[in-house]
C-alpha cells in the first residue's frame, strides 16, 4: 500500500458520499486505502461510513464509539495509517471534494521526486453547500482548462531543517508568528516523521488537527503548494472561520495561541539550542502573542464594536508595538465602519 487518505467525520451526512466518491475515483495505479472514523455523529454519517466500508475492501472504518474531538479523532486515524506502513498520508475534510481525479497521483509523484518536501498541498477553489461532486468537477474543468499539463509546485515556507534543532527555520518562524497560509484539506504528507510527531508533540487537546503537525514537520523539511486547484473547499456557515459568535472566535484564537506557545516550550525542552536560537525563541514568543492580540482586535472590531475601544486599550497596554502594526489600523477601520 503506497498511501492512505484520512477522512475524519462528524455530522456530514449531506456531503460525505461525494467526498468518498471523489477519493474512490482517483485515477492512479498506486494502491491506496481510505481511513474513516466517525466521532459520535448524531446524523446518518456513522451508517454511511459503515456502508462504504462494507462495499469497498480498501476502506477501513475504524470508528469505535469513543468521542475524541477534532484533534483526537485525527490522531486516531493517523496512528492507524502509520500502522499500515504506507509511505504517504493525505488528509481530506469530510465536506470537501477532490475535484481533480489526478490529485493523489500528482501529489505522490511530486513527493517521490522531491525528498526534501515534507508535505504537498493543493490549490483550492470555493464551492457552496449546494454543490455536489459533478458540479465541483465541472468547475474544476473550467478553472484549470489547459493548465493541468503544466502543473507546478512552489515552496510555501522556506525551510532550513536541522535535526539537532541547532537552527530555527524560516518556515517554523512563519508558522509561529504569521497567519496560517495552509489549508487543512488536500494535504499529502511524507510519513517519515509522523511517528515521532505522535510520540513527542501531538495532543488531542489542540483545537486544530493541522497547525501542531505543520509546526512539527517544519523542523524537518519544506512545504510545497501545487498550482492546480484540485480541492473543492466548502467553507460552511458553521465553520469557525465564518462564525459570528465572538466567544467561539476568541476561544479558537486562544487555543491556537496555546499550541504555538507549547511548541516554543517544546523546542526549549529539546535542548541543543545555541544562544542565538534561544534569543530567537524569546523573540518568537513575543511575536506569537502579538499575533494573538491582532486577531483579538479584528474579531472585536467586526463582531462586538462596542467593546473594541476597551479591548484596544488593553491590547496596547500589553503590546505597545501594536501601535506600529498595519493590522491595528485595519481593525480600527473595521470598527469605524461597524460601530
Amino acid at each position: 500500500m503506497d498511501a492512505a487518505v484520512i477522512v475524519t467525520v462528524y455530522n456530514k451526512e449531506k456531503f460525505l458520499r461525494d467526498t468518498l466518491e471523489s477519493i474512490l475515483t482517483q485515477k492512479t495505479s498506486r494502491p491506496f486505502c481510505i481511513i474513516l472514523s466517525d466521532d459520535g455523529s448524531t446524523d446518518s454519517s456513522r451508517q454511511i461510513c459503515a456502508d462504504y466500508a462494507t462495499r469497498y475492501p480498501t476502506i477501513y472504518d475504524i470508528t469505535d464509539g469513543e468521542h475524541r474531538g477534532v484533534s483526537g479523532n485525527f490522531l486516531h486515524c493517523l496512528k492507524y495509517a502509520i500502522s499500515l506502513n504506507v509511505k504517504y498520508i493525505s488528509q481530506i475534510d469530510s465536506d470537501d471534494i477532490l475535484a481533480d481525479s489526478a490529485f493523489l497521483d500528482r501529489q505522490i509523484s511530486f513527493l517521490e521526486s522531491n525528498t526534501d518536501a515534507q508535505a504537498a498541498t493543493s490549490g483550492f477553489f470555493l464551492i457552496s453547500e449546494a454543490d455536489d461532486l459533478s458540479s465541483a468537477r465541472r468547475q474544476f474543468e473550467e478553472h484549470t482548462k489547459g493548465k493541468t499539463d503544466s502543473a507546478s509546485y512552489k515552496p510555501i515556507l522556506e525551510n532550513c531543517p536541522d535535526k539537532s534543532y541547532g537552527t530555527i527555520s524560516r518556515g517554523t518562524q512563519y508558522l509561529l508568528s504569521e497567519n496560517n497560509p495552509l489549508v487543512a484539506g488536500g494535504v499529502t504528507y511524507r510519513t517519515d516523521y509522523l511517528s515521532s510527531y505522535l510520540e513527542e508533540f501531538a495532543s488531542a487537546e489542540d483545537s486544530t488537527q493541522d497547525l501542531p503537525l505543520w509546526l512539527y514537520l517544519s523542523l524537518f523539511g519544506r512545504f510545497f503548494s501545487c498550482s492546480v486547484q484540485s480541492l473543492a473547499y466548502r467553507n460552511l456557515s458553521e465553520s469557525v472561520s465564518r462564525s459570528q459568535d465572538l466567544d467561539s472566535q476568541l476561544k479558537f484564537q486562544a487555543s491556537t495561541l496555546a499550541t504555538r506557545l507549547r511548541f516554543i516550550n517544546y523546542l526549549r525542552a529539546v535542548g541543543h539550542l545555541n544562544q542565538e536560537c534561544i534569543k530567537c525563541l524569546d523573540k518568537l514568543e513575543d511575536k506569537v502573542k502579538l499575533l494573538y492580540e491582532k486577531k483579538m482586535l479584528r474579531h472585536y472590531a467586526k463582531l462586538q464594536p462596542k467593546e473594541y475601544p476597551a479591548q484596544l486599550k488593553k491590547s496596547l497596554k500589553k503590546r505597545p508595538s501594536l501601535l506600529f502594526s498595519k493590522d491595528l489600523w485595519r481593525s480600527l477601520g473595521v470598527y469605524l465602519k461597524n460601530r
